[in-house]
């Protein structure tokens, strides 16, 4: 969850409402885990196999690694990074809502976030020049996004900008996300021919898949671009777009658009269209005006 861009809060309620708290804890009357008890858990060298002692390593464990010792020292790194408490990216947090901290305010150009103002959801910035309902920007940009991925033009540019991002720094995990695809295919075929159940192959896609989005997730974040994949392409991804995962949604509506809402102007909301809200221009292609 934590490679994948989910908060602290996020497993803690997760481990909370799965009942997996400790004896110590129940024994100590605790009811809820703490964000400061699962960083505690989640950067302990225990789970791969090293003993320490007064917060010191001090060599391997009796007992056998749990977690390999690359995801170990990824989340420690996110975890650790400065960014989390310096004002920077916070890179433990997730966005709830499709176009926070992507769109943009027409009149102060501060990015928005997701609110409530009497009883309905919208966007607005800090200063609140906008509060433009969710629901009609998220159709706004969902739509342009896929407006703009069937152009004849889209894959090839797309493909293009993923090769140039292929270099030596992503290598590893452009051979880890293709390891990763081989092996779905690998059970796959596995079932067909018998050798293994459907609950055997359905559990061991589930774990495949799962570190499969953390791989392309993590590339993404090297090279600024959406992960995609080259089996089912730009096709796929449009016609899965409806159960994508928020995060692969707000990756490309990044990608395509530039989102602006616009300031109401005295108008009264209901007389406002979706145009009168929300204006869109084509990212990374120029040339392209406003839809």
């Amino acid at each position: 969850m934590i490679l994948a861009g989910e908060s602290l809060s996020s497993v803690a309620r997760k481990w909370t409402q799965a009942g997996l708290l400790s004896p110590r804890s129940i024994a100590a009357g605790a009811k809820a885990w703490t964000l400061r008890g699962v960083k505690k858990v989640l950067t302990s060298p225990r789970y791969i196999g090293r003993r320490t002692y007064r917060g010191e390593v001090m060599g391997d464990a009796e007992w056998s690694a749990i977690l390999d010792d690359a995801t170990h020292y990824a989340v420690v790194s996110i975890l650790s990074s400065p960014d989390r408490f310096s004002g920077g990216p916070r890179t433990g947090r997730t966005a709830a809502t499709l176009l926070a901290g992507i769109a943009v305010c027409g009149v102060c150009g501060e990015t928005v976030s997701g609110r409530g103002y009497r009883g309905a959801k919208v966007y607005g910035c800090r200063q609140t020049h906008t509060r433009t309902p969710r629901d009609v920007a998220d159709e706004r940009a969902e739509k342009a996004t896929l407006a703009r991925m069937v152009w004849p033009d889209f894959l090839s540019t797309v493909l293009a900008m993923h090769a140039e991002g292929g270099d030596a720094g992503t290598a590893h995990l452009q051979a880890e996300m293709k390891n990763l695809r081989e092996r779905l295919d690998g059970l796959a075929l596995a079932y067909a021919e018998g050798a293994i159940s459907l609950s055997q192959m359905t559990a061991g896609s589930e774990a495949l898949r799962g570190k499969l989005e953390e791989v392309e997730f993590k590339l993404s974040g090297v090279t600024g671009l959406p992960p995609l994949d080259p089996v089912s392409g730009i096709s796929g991804l449009i016609e899965g777009w409806a159960d994508a995962p928020l995060p692969v949604k707000r990756s490309w509506v990044a990608f395509c658009t530039i989102v602006t809402l616009r300031s109401a102007n005295g108008k009264h909301a209901r007389n406002m269209t979706p145009e009168d809200h929300v204006s869109l221009d084509w990212h990374h292609f120029a040339g392209d005006g406003e839809e």
